[in-house]
């Protein structure tokens, strides 16, 4: 019988993680062969199955589970040791990165650039997802790292650092509210009565404080929803209503005049961003990252 040894183990939790043979054996730069061979070898000192096969899919059986819930706080540390040694500069393997979208339409360039300066040896899968979702992606271990506005994100399970915060702000097309100066020609309370008003997707942090503006203001109104905060913002910049966005969203374009932020709107709570990682992850590249990330992000 073939003796066991860490890379058995850690092509266990890479086929955990991503959900089938060829997957790990792409992360790992090898072929799907030699991926089922090391699972074989594991099965048979184990005297146990670790996956059950679904479809294509791998689910793990509930022994499989048991022994990567050991296992990857484990690898983790190992993987500090190792790479505490150089600084990570010569880590390598793949990054899965879930970011907000106002994260890629705003910084997330330069920290690619950056990160791939840090460590070259690093590949990144980045995921723009709803915030909702990528938490329950980190949670199932899918994703690696993420650059999102998580306030509930408080279990003990995960790593949370601050990374900025922005400013929120009702604005709306000249040619709809009409234009004073930076500011729209009707007060925020008229026009969110007159003028149709776009909202983010329910999971989206703006959503509610939208909603609060409402209920304190007694308006009776209807919200039309967008999930996609770059397809919102073109619907607002085009003249179809009005709605709550992120300053560095729009800033540019309230500088060029192609928005307004509607006059006499009381100031809102801004809305912060943070890094969050599951704590079994290894610390030393994931650090290094959010480090990178705190230091290139445009939030204030």
């Amino acid at each position: 019988m073939a003796k066991l040894n860490i890379v058995h183990l850690q092509t266990l939790c890479h086929i955990a993680q991503l959900g089938s043979f060829q997957a790990a054996a792409d992360h790992m730069y090898t072929t799907q062969p030699t991926v089922s061979a090391r699972m074989r070898e594991l099965e048979g000192r184990l005297g146990f199955p670790v996956f059950h096969k679904r479809g294509r899919k791998m689910d793990l059986t509930t022994q499989g589970r048991e022994l990567v819930q050991q296992i990857k706080p484990l690898l983790a540390a190992i993987d500090d040791v190792i790479y505490s040694l150089d600084d990570a500069t010569h880590a390598s393997g793949l990054i899965c990165l879930g970011i907000a979208g106002l994260v890629g339409q705003t910084w997330f360039p330069q920290f690619i650039t950056a990160a791939r300066a840090a460590m070259p040896q690093l590949s990144f899968d980045v995921e723009v997802g709803q915030t909702s979702l990528s938490v329950s992606k980190l949670e199932a271990g899918h994703l690696d790292l993420v650059f999102m506005a998580t306030p509930s994100l408080t279990s003990d399970r995960f790593h949370v650092e601050p990374i900025g915060a922005v400013d929120v702000m009702l604005v709306g097309a000249p040619g709809l509210v009409g234009q004073e100066g930076g500011q729209s020609q009707a007060s925020w309370l008229d026009l969110l009565r007159s003028k149709p008003v776009w909202s983010l997707s329910k999971e989206s942090p703006m959503y509610p404080i939208l909603m609060k503006i409402i209920k304190d203001h007694n308006l009776r109104i209807k919200v039309d929803i967008c999930s996609n905060i770059l397809t919102l913002k073109q619907l607002i910049c085009s003249g179809t209503g009005v709605g709550l966005m992120t300053y560095p969203l729009v800033e540019a374009e309230l500088k060029r005049g192609e928005l307004v932020v509607l006059k006499d709107a009381p100031p809102f709570p801004q809305i912060s961003f943070n890094a969050a990682w599951g704590v079994d992850q290894s610390q030393t590249v994931i650090r290094k990252l959010v480090n990178l990330a705190k230091t290139i992000s445009s939030f204030g």
